[in-house]
């Protein structure tokens, strides 16, 4: 039977906070510090920083707001929702952090849970600079590890206004003390219609970046060296892997090609810091921290208007590097076919984002099965290792792997590949 997500208050840390839980991930909200997503986890994996020494802590605007400068942000980590571009050349850029209002003010909000599911609506006070009030929807819904995040930016001012919405998640990669763990990575797909896979907006090119040509992916290796890349990703996913633990969180966004984005055509970037770490300006890192970010194209919104913006986080227990992303799970070796005989050995690697089965389906030209060999239960907290052999049939076009809801209906296709020769 599927477990029914809740929505419930709780104290966190001395904060005033709302856990999501379906009994598969879990997610808490502190409305009261910028309408922060504050963790998110899956069974016992933490995915988020959470800065140990502002736990609980409250400030007042002006102490929010401070001399303007970044040394002096009040950094608590989790995931939040700025205005992009980022800058301090005049209104079209948004000059933070620190900032009172849309990273640091309180957050009005609401919870609802029912019909198989639950949500938490975090609603942002008026920001006169930016013209802005952000909307912020985080929802759970059963037997799955998937975390929707619905972002809106509406216009109050009395001006026309233009912003990408811009989504930042800080990544844990290592202890407040400094010792780092270099076995996470952010797996970005490059858009090979370019020259360059990346363009450094922050500090120098290091060895943290690393171009995989054969898969299309950059692999980005936190080594707690302070920098940061925009990212061209055509892909609309992106996956962040702690190879240490096995835990994977991968980022699905829709893409629109014939949009105009911030940042040189930037729809991800990442941004890299650790405590101590040499930095062109004076930072204040609290930890090792990796920021998994992803853009919306640029919105020119008159008075009263709504731009609007959907993530997916889905988590999995999955080896790395990740090669692929789709609804129902993610791909780390993807689905091979090896002929012997009368027989056709069926193999690959995957992460699961339902509670459900996985199942191989062999069709012919027409799209019928021709068979179907049920690989028996899953769970994201399990990586599905696929290792079976199916008797070949005449016609055989097509082989793939499906995954199964709790009810046993049909919930997607997670991978596919159509053998090279029969027999």
């Amino acid at each position: 039977m599927a477990t029914q997500p809740t929505a419930k208050g709780l104290n966190f840390h001395g904060w005033d906070g709302v856990r999501l839980s379906n009994g598969i991930v879990e997610a808490v909200c502190v409305p009261e510090i910028g309408g922060r997503l504050m963790q998110f986890s899956l069974g016992p994996h933490d995915y988020l920083f959470m800065n140990p020494d502002l736990l609980g802590k409250r400030f007042s605007y002006e102490e929010h707001a401070g001399d303007g400068e970044l040394i002096n942000w009040k950094n608590y980590g989790g995931d939040k929702t700025w205005p992009a571009p980022q800058g301090w050349d005049g209104d079209g850029q948004w000059p933070g952090p620190p900032d009172p209002v849309l990273d640091s003010g309180r957050y009005a909000f609401e919870t609802n849970q029912g019909d198989g599911s639950a949500s938490v609506l975090m609603t942002s006070p008026p920001d006169e600079r930016s013209g802005l009030r952000i909307r912020r929807l985080v929802s759970l819904v059963a037997d799955s590890s998937r975390l929707q995040l619905d972002l809106s930016f509406e216009n109050i001012s009395e001006r026309g206004i233009r912003w990408s919405i811009w989504d930042v998640a800080q990544m844990l990669c290592g202890r407040a003390d400094g010792d780092l763990n270099n076995d996470c990575w952010l797996y970005i797909p490059i858009d090979p219609e370019r020259e360059r896979p990346y363009e450094i907006m922050f500090g120098d090119d290091n060895p943290q970046y690393q171009l995989d040509a054969e898969s299309g992916l950059l692999a980005v290796q936190y080594q707690g060296i302070v920098g940061k890349i925009g990212v061209h990703s055509p892909a609309g996913w992106i996956a962040f892997a702690d190879r240490r633990t096995g835990f994977t969180l991968c980022i699905q966004f829709r893409y629109q090609p014939e949009a105009e984005y911030p940042d040189a055509g930037a729809t991800v970037e990442c941004w890299t810091e650790a405590p101590g770490a040499p930095s062109p300006i004076p930072i204040r890192s609290p930890g090792c921290i990796l920021e998994a970010e992803v853009l919306s194209p640029l919105y020119t919104l008159q008075p009263g208007k709504v731009a609007a913006q959907r993530l997916t986080w889905s988590a999995a227990y999955c080896p790395a590097p990740i090669v692929a992303v789709s609804d129902v799970g993610c791909v780390h070796q993807p689905l091979s076919v090896d002929f012997n005989g009368g027989w056709a050995r069926i193999q690959g690697i995957f992460g699961c984002f339902l509670a459900g089965r996985a199942e191989i389906e062999c069709l012919d030209e027409a799209g019928d099965a021709l068979s179907q060999l049920d690989l028996g239960p899953i769970s994201p907290l399990r990586a599905l290792h696929v290792d079976v052999f199916v008797r070949v049939e005449a016609g055989l076009l097509l082989i793939r792997l499906n995954i199964l809801g709790s009810d046993g209906k049909y919930a997607g296709t997670l991978a596919s590949v159509m053998p090279a020769k029969l027999g």
